[in-house]
């Protein structure tokens, strides 16, 4: 039995014990021949970290690298080997997952019995090397996800495209320089992969551009709503397909030929031109190059008496014969964001055309700030004359939600999974058909869901449809903006987001307010539901749109802020619904409800109020349950809700506050613990929930473990326990006082 203190110094002498010299790639605790080895300091859930380990398979898989034949799970303490079969998981295997690869393991189980061998003496070593030495590796399948890995891999031997993806001798068909990596890939053609080789080129133009492409899959859906809009046409009318943004066209791949002769293509990108033209050169009615300097200009307007679009176009847009259908998958970006997809010298260039000029105009607010509305105001303002014509759109939905930027009918839709369309995070867009016929009455729309497997979109079971929801005020109308004769201004708590002190390196927004009524600040402005406008903190944040929460109105608008922490952990819930004050406080009257959002809050590591000193004052925690003999608001309230029969606690709601006792129990026996003041969840985890250094590994990259694994164990039961609480008591009650739309 050894007894190791870190990974590292166990990892080290096991590796040298056996005489292997792994590669540490892809965050893995090594690979070495055919062997892909995951360390632990002790093992006791042998499907956890069996689950990780295929995690990391799973990656070095998308890279389209060579697979391990084999997973070794190592326990250093005991000097036991659990060895697993790669090829029994390929299943698992050849999925994607997101986030950290560590975590979220809990739930694998599996049937599959490991080789067990206990190293700790010379046999045992012995009968370990017998599989350590081997060399072997697993074929996987070839698909989108890790074509671009095996792009590469196979383009430093060769650069020809053809070669590797198309006719019956291409590499992926065929393997030779792949060979030991992948199975044959099947299918008669390469187009599933047609509208992913541009990601092969330099990422600068998406970058610029804030572009994403649309997946064949949902191509294929779009296009059955595509012709049944031209079914649709009068026999007598004529019609154009218009397409302002088409990049390599994607959306039009397949369309028959007599579709294709009236379809008007363009890009801002000359590469992207090039590929339209060879593609559909012969086919389309016009493919039109960009030669404005501000290429978002393409439309069908005059300015100072000059067209600034094709001939043809402007024609058949001015044509009253002429049914005009637009489809458009349009960039995204966000002005001004940190987290827009538009980056270097072109960034927020589309603010200075002339569409944009006109757009503010008849637009104000929010709306202005992304790029693709530029489109989709410019599309129904310039275009859309008749109607019969339409506008096919892929596009986040809250344009139409919340933004009140379109109001047409609605003909058709479905929702799509982002993740799909080369973005880092899961979430929904829709694909929707609207007629350009003036709908001020539609409250509400229904979008079957549709995901991708297996190359096919399939429609979901659970849910399969999502209604979709109009939401007219934000919860920022139901802000405290009361003024107290007794506020001093510009003194008080001002804080960083994460609830610590304000450091004064940025602008500050907000004047700091000191009043002894004031306990908290809340910020739950926009409709959109964003981590980035949620926040509970003692003081005020220093970029503002939130307001103080008092002691008087806390109960009446905690549930503000327990709105703007919706969870969206399914895709096809994100972006698909809006914070709302619609419902105008109607929940006002349901005591539980209260209740619960106050409960949940105190205990939740989303409230980032911390007992704070700032100018020789010290700000109290009170949105807390604090240890004996330091009693808070929270305390008080509770205490007399209870005492006087409005609030009765279930078992539920005892058991969460149980856990919290042990939390507090666990924080308060560590050094780093301040015994005379109050703690909320997110302070112990922030200051005394802390990591330690374990040392370096190979890479001189720092490892580091929980100090006080105790505490952080009693912190996750404490935060599972909460998620379905939220679930159960809280949810439905959002939908229902129209809180969440």
């Amino acid at each position: 039995m050894k007894n190791y203190s870190n990974e590292i110094e166990g990892q080290e002498e096991f590796y040298s014990k056996l005489g292997v010299s792994p590669a540490f790639k892809y965050n893995t605790d090594g690979v070495f021949k055919g062997c892909l080895y995951e360390n632990k300091l002790n093992i006791d859930n042998i499907n956890k970290v069996l689950f990780q380990a295929i995690k990391y398979c799973s990656r070095i898989r998308e890279k389209g690298e060579k697979l391990p034949a084999l997973i070794l799970l190592n326990s250093l303490n005991t000097e036991t080997a659990y060895i697993f079969n790669t090829e029994r998981f390929k299943e698992q295997v050849e999925k994607l997952y997101l986030g950290a690869f560590s975590k979220d393991n809990d739930t694998f189980t599996t049937e599959i019995r490991p080789i067990v061998i206990n190293y700790s003496r010379s046999e045992g070593l012995s009968k370990l090397l017998l599989y350590v030495e081997k060399n072997n590796y697993i074929k996987y399948n070839v698909d989108r996800t890790n074509i671009l890995g095996l792009s590469r891999h196979f383009y430093k031997h060769n650069q020809n495209k053809d070669a590797f993806l198309y006719g019956i001798n291409a590499e992926i068909r065929k393997p030779n320089i792949l060979k030991d990596r992948i199975l044959p890939y099947r299918n008669p053609d390469s187009n599933e992969f047609e509208d992913i080789m541009d990601c092969l080129n330099p990422s600068l133009l998406q970058r610029e551009q804030g572009a994403y492409y649309t997946p064949v899959e949902y191509v294929k859906l779009m296009q059955k709503m595509l012709i049944q809009a031209i079914n649709e046409i009068p026999s007598k009318k004529e019609y154009i397909v218009v397409d302002r943004c088409a990049g390599v066209g994607n959306l039009f791949d397949d369309l028959p030929d007599n579709i294709m002769k009236n379809c008007i293509l363009s890009t801002i990108e000359p590469n992207e031109y090039l590929i339209l033209r060879w593609k559909f050169g012969d086919k389309c009615a016009v493919i039109i190059p960009n030669t404005d300097a501000l290429a978002f200009d393409i439309i069908p307007v005059e300015r100072n008496g000059n067209t600034i679009t094709n001939d043809l176009l402007r024609e058949k847009i001015n044509n009253d014969n002429c049914i005009v259908i637009l489809v458009e998958n349009p960039p995204y970006s966000e002005a001004g964001s940190g987290g827009s997809q538009i980056t270097g010298r072109k960034e927020n260039l589309w603010k200075k055309s002339f569409v944009f000029g006109e757009m503010k105009k008849e637009v104000k607010g929010s709306p202005l700030n992304e790029l693709s509305n530029l489109f989709i105001w410019s599309g129904f303002k310039y275009y859309l004359r008749n109607n019969e014509d339409s506008f096919i759109l892929f596009s986040p939905t809250k344009y139409w939600r919340n933004q009140n930027l379109v109001n047409r009918k609605y003909q058709d839709g479905f929702l799509c999974n982002r993740r799909h369309f080369h973005a880092s995070q899961q979430s929904a867009i829709g694909c929707i058909w609207w007629k350009n016929i003036n709908d001020e009455r539609t409250q509400s729309l229904k979008l079957d869901v549709y995901d991708i497997k297996n190359n096919n979109y399939i429609r979901l079971s659970n849910p399969k449809s999502v209604i979709i929801k109009k939401a007219k005020s934000q919860l920022s109308d139901a802000y405290d903006r009361r003024p107290f004769d007794n506020d001093v201004v510009n003194r008080g708590l001002i804080c960083e987001k994460d609830g610590s002190k304000y450091k004064d390196d940025k602008q500050l927004r907000v004047s700091p307010i000191s009043n002894n009524n004031i306990i908290g600040y809340i910020q739950a402005d926009s409709f959109s539901i964003d981590r980035k406008t949620c926040k509970l903190l003692r003081g005020a944040v220093y970029n503002g749109h939130g307001f103080y929460l008092r002691k008087d109105l806390c109960l009446d608008k905690i549930p503000l802020f327990v709105t703007s922490c919706f969870p969206y952990n399914k895709w096809w819930r994100a972006d698909v619904y809006s914070k709302s004050n619609d419902g105008k406080g109607s929940f006002l009257k349901d005591k539980n409800f209260i209740k619960s959002c106050f409960l949940w809050t105190i205990l939740t590591p989303n409230n980032k109020c911390r007992t704070i000193k700032s100018n020789k004052t010290t700000y109290k925690n009170e949105l807390c349950f604090s240890k004996t003999g330091n009693k808070t608001y929270a305390d008080e309230i509770i205490k007399k809700n209870t005492r006087n029969g409005t609030w009765s606690l279930t078992n539920d709601e005892k058991t969460i506050i149980k856990y919290w006792k042990d939390v507090l129990f666990e924080a308060t026996k560590t050094k780093e613990c301040n015994k005379i003041i109050n703690y909320g969840l997110w302070q112990i985890k922030e200051e005394i929930n802390i990591k330690i250094s374990l040392g370096f590994n190979k890479k001189k990259k720092e490892i580091f473990a929980y100090k006080y694994p105790t505490l952080n164990t009693e912190i996750a039961k404490l935060e599972n326990a909460l998620k379905p609480y939220y679930a159960k008591e809280i949810e439905p009650k959002l939908f229902k006082y129209k809180l969440i739309k």
